[in-house]
């Protein structure tokens, strides 16, 4: 290979921390969709901590972000349309299935996306 980006997408690396209620999540993943078009991508949250490095990162412009994460210590329960079951959500629905958590990428230059989700709903960055 040459010198110079060969990326066509021009992916930059992306990286953060995310709390739950002040204190760091342990597991979780995050994952950023597209607002235009395009392929979501994501991470694993690993104490409190997620990172895309930017041979696997996100072409610039606007992502919904979606955070999930379920709790280990709790009985899986049956969920509507799976054939077996999961363990419940520990993040409130409008950090996931109903996020209007925005993010905005960056062409060279340091993507972070710090956020506190709160159990109670509202996010908090």
């Amino acid at each position: 290979m040459g010198c110079g980006n060969s990326d066509p997408l021009n992916r930059q690396a992306v990286s953060g921390k995310i709390t739950l209620d002040g204190q760091p999540l342990n597991n979780g993943t995050i994952e950023f969709t597209p607002v235009e078009n395009g392929n979501p991508s994501g991470a694993s949250i690993q104490n409190g901590e997620f990172s895309i490095p930017s041979e696997k990162g996100l072409p610039p412009g606007d992502y919904i972000v979606r955070i999930s994460a379920s709790d280990p210590n709790e009985k899986p329960v049956e969920a509507p349309g799976e054939s077996h079951e999961i363990a419940p959500e520990l993040i409130p629905e409008e950090y996931n299935v109903k996020s209007a958590l925005r993010f905005h990428v960056d062409a060279n230059m340091e993507n972070v996306f710090d956020l506190n989700v709160e159990k109670a709903g509202s996010p908090a960055s």
